[in-house]
């Protein structure tokens, strides 16, 4: 049998592209495949004809081909078919779900699939457990992308599409639909970042987070743009169709605009409540390029299973993707410092 590879669908992206760096710096050669030519490999994530033809029993795929919000289980059934092994970078919330149903399949095809092996769930999933609480009865996240660096055209139709939308979150033990940005939550963080304030976001934490830690009631995910007066103008939006419209309209200027005004500082982190009313905080703050973040958990995990040392099959949850002391090692040695507050009742800052 041919000697496994590395292959990384989306790897001419934004998110591809530095997973493909990540990995480079480990020493290994990872094969970029895109849909269209300049790639290594020619590979479209939703033609299974296309997956069957390049992908081998053994292979690892990172998948950074968003937006996974539009994402068929296409690729995964290809996997459990061929016999690869899957890792992506997806924060979808339909995407986990529809995973989900497979479960079994993969697991009977001695696969491994590591879904949301990013900011979301994998971070987040390792910034519960540094708070130490065994029993959390609620997690808020929030994500402050440095977007100056971030912005893509997959990031921004991902953010415009929970704008006046009907989002799914975790509330009272059950998933309920809430309108996105419309709420809007309040973190304070220390210097230089301060006040985050943002909307509400759909991600796979609300799924994730819950089956790892059966005690949560409430999980929800809160993003700032980081673009100055862009957070008053996605709430305007949320309430204003025209608006909306109008925002996806001007899509390209939009980002040229976030690239140029953005903040070129951001955050990830978690507020996480007990049973008793105790709340702390954990937080990431990269000194720059912290996009990192959201890739950092895909490669270490793709390096571990192209190297035989991850031995988890099936559909892999993020708390089990890759040790959290592990994690934040790596991520010290990317520039990425961790945080940590216990805060008393009612207080909201560091």
């Amino acid at each position: 049998m041919p000697s496994a590879r590395i292959l990384i669908a989306g790897g001419s992206g934004f998110f591809g592209a530095a997973a493909a760096e990540l990995l480079r710096a480990d020493g290994l050669s990872p094969l970029i495949a895109s849909r269209r030519d300049g790639g290594d490999v020619t590979l479209d994530v939703e033609d299974g004809a296309s997956l069957r033809a390049v992908l081998r029993p053994g292979d690892v795929l990172l998948d950074a081909a968003g937006p996974f919000q539009d994402r068929s289980v296409t690729l995964v059934e290809a996997a459990i078919e061929v016999g690869f092994h899957v890792v992506d970078v997806g924060d979808s919330l339909h995407y986990t779900l529809a995973l989900s149903e497979l479960a079994p399949r993969m697991e009977a095809a001695g696969i491994a699939v590591l879904n949301a092996c990013s900011s979301v769930s994998a971070v987040d999933a390792a910034l519960v457990a540094a708070t130490g609480m065994p029993t959390p009865q609620r997690v808020s996240g929030f994500l402050a992308p440095a977007s100056r660096y971030s912005a893509s055209a997959g990031t921004s139709q991902s953010l415009l599409r929970s704008v006046g939308a009907t989002v799914r979150v975790f509330r009272d033990g059950r998933l309920v639909e809430e309108p996105g940005w419309l709420r809007q939550r309040d973190f304070r963080l220390p210097p230089p970042l301060g006040k985050l304030s943002g909307g509400l976001f759909e991600s796979a934490d609300s799924y994730w987070l819950p089956r790892i830690w059966p005690s949560l009631r409430e999980v929800d995910l809160t993003i700032d743009t980081r673009i100055r007066g862009f957070n008053r103008l996605l709430s305007s939006a949320a309430r204003r169709p025209w608006l909306r419209r109008l925002l996806a309209r001007w899509q390209r200027p939009g980002l040229q605009l976030a690239r140029l005004l953005g903040s070129a500082r951001g955050c990830l982190g978690v507020e996480v409540e007990d049973s008793g009313g105790r709340v702390r905080l954990a937080a990431l703050v990269p000194r720059e390029r912290g996009h990192l973040i959201a890739v950092a958990p895909a490669a270490l995990a793709t390096s571990a299973l192209f190297r035989g040392t991850f031995a988890l099959r099936g559909l892999v949850p993020p708390n089990r993707q890759v040790e959290p002391d592990r994690l934040f090692e790596y991520l010290r040695g990317l520039g990425v410092e961790r945080q940590d507050a216990e805060l008393s009742a009612g207080d909201d800052s560091f």
